[in-house]
């Protein structure tokens, strides 16, 4: 009991100081979490700042770039007017040009159509002239008398036609070449009656073109320049902009850092007083499982002891019994407890003990030996004790049943263990002078439920 109550204290001490420790750490923690709430407000102060001056420059940027791309609008029509303008004056100056071109070359197109008609006449006229004279109207006889079968006949009656066929178209292509021809002539008279007038005009329209396309190229290279200042200006806030949005990104960086580290020792403070809690849940339950387990080992100890107190009972009541059926100590047939007859040095009985010098009960016999003698067991029974017994030094005692022990000591040397059996006459021990002695002797006891009693009745006359 003494045992589990300081257990009981131990714990208790433990559960406080892991308590008061987890208790600090959770202040720290706390004051901690301030600190990173402190850094968190002066980190937002920054951005708010820093978002109102990105805001004034924005809506700065926002109203330049209104102007700039109501310009650049502007700009774009002119490009555009002015591409559409240039478009239509190259393409009336290009047909112009080649109209002066198809003027001044009419009349060497009109001398090669000439040309190729007359080559044309002179192939058909050689054609006609040549068939007349082969033919003369009998040129279908001609072939059918002159062919060796009827094959043959078909071969050349059919190259026959073909000529005639090409003959004909010669001929369509000569009408047709001769109306052409026609055709140039009369739109080279029109064109020789105001050639001179036309040529002028086209070269003043050409004159005109040009000046007009110089004028909107100057005005496009003005406003050009006016715009790549204002792209300039543009870059230049954009750079700004810039410059103010790292320093946002950054400001917003170190407070998601703050909102983290506090989030973290929030977390590791609730983990801390959670393993708290739970360390204390722990202890309280282990208190509650060795109370439970001391009362169940105090109960079975009351019920042991109980049992103990029974059994002893019993034990006193068969030790009456065998006693009354041994009422001879004779009875027991004890052998003689050493290796050869010795001397006694000490009977049983009161004298004054040889060291204290105190008058008191001697509880056996002493029977003087050399160191080494053998030391016999009296009668067969279990070694109860084989070990250092206080004044009694190296000592062996032997249950023999019915309340009876009997006991050795002063001994050099054990033969035997608690627990082994033994017959009457072995060899336990060796006499020696071990304990509260002053010379070799084996003491030999005999007790009659744990009292000491006059161990030579039962021996004496054995041998």
């Amino acid at each position: 009991m003494k045992m589990n109550l300081s257990k009981t204290k131990m714990s208790v001490r433990l559960l406080t100081f892991v308590l008061a420790f987890f208790m600090f750490f959770g202040s720290v923690v706390v004051s901690q979490a301030a600190d990173y709430k402190s850094d968190i407000g002066d980190t937002k102060e920054q951005i708010k700042e820093a978002q109102n001056d990105l805001s004034s420059i924005q809506q700065m940027i926002k109203d330049r770039q209104e102007a700039l791309t109501k310009l650049i609008g502007e700009l774009a029509s002119i490009e555009i007017e002015k591409r559409r303008q240039m478009t239509d004056k190259d393409l009336a100056i290009e047909e112009l040009e080649l109209l002066k071109a198809d003027i001044e070359n009419f009349d060497a197109e009109i001398e090669a159509m000439q040309q190729k008609h007359h080559e044309l006449e002179e192939l058909f006229l050689n054609r006609a002239r040549v068939m007349y004279q082969s033919s003369a109207g009998f040129e279908f006889l001609n072939i059918l008398f002159n062919s060796e079968n009827i094959f043959d006949f078909l071969r050349k009656f059919d190259v026959y036609a073909r000529m005639i066929k090409e003959d004909r178209d010669l001929m369509a292509n000569v009408k047709e070449s001769e109306r052409q021809l026609r055709e140039k002539k009369a739109q080279q008279e029109e064109l020789s009656a105001n050639k001179e007038v036309l040529l002028a005009e086209i070269e003043l329209a050409i004159q005109e073109l040009q000046n007009d396309n110089d004028f909107v190229t100057e005005n496009y290279e003005t406003l050009t320049s006016m715009l790549s200042g204002l792209e300039a200006r543009e870059y230049s806030y954009s750079a700004e902009i810039d410059e103010l949005t790292d320093k946002l990104n950054e400001l917003e960086r170190l407070q998601r850092e703050a909102e983290e580290a506090a989030r973290k020792a929030e977390e590791e403070r609730k983990r801390k007083e959670e393993e708290a809690r739970r360390a204390a849940e722990a202890e309280r339950k282990r208190k509650e499982e060795e109370a439970r387990k001391a009362a169940e080992a105090a109960e079975k100890a009351r019920l042991a002891a109980e049992e103990a107190a029974r059994l002893k009972e019993e034990a006193e009541r068969a030790a009456r019994e065998a006693l009354q059926s041994h009422k001879d100590p004779k009875d027991w047939n004890f052998c003689w407890p050493i290796e050869r007859y010795t001397r006694f040095t000490s009977q049983f009985g009161y004298r004054i003990h040889p060291i204290s010098k105190v008058w008191q009960l001697h509880s056996g016999v002493d029977l003087g030996a050399s160191t080494g003698t053998k030391i016999y067991a009296a009668q067969e029974g279990t070694v109860h004790l084989a070990r250092e017994n206080g004044s009694y030094g190296l000592c062996v005692i032997i249950n023999h049943g019915s309340g009876l022990q009997t006991v050795y000591g002063h001994c050099s040397k054990l033969l035997v263990s608690e627990g082994q059996k033994v017959t009457r006459g072995q060899t336990i021990a060796l006499v020696g002078m071990t304990g509260g002695a002053t010379g070799p002797h084996l003491h030999f006891e005999v007790r009659e439920n744990g009292t000491p009693v006059d161990p030579l009745p039962y021996v004496e006359g054995l041998y």
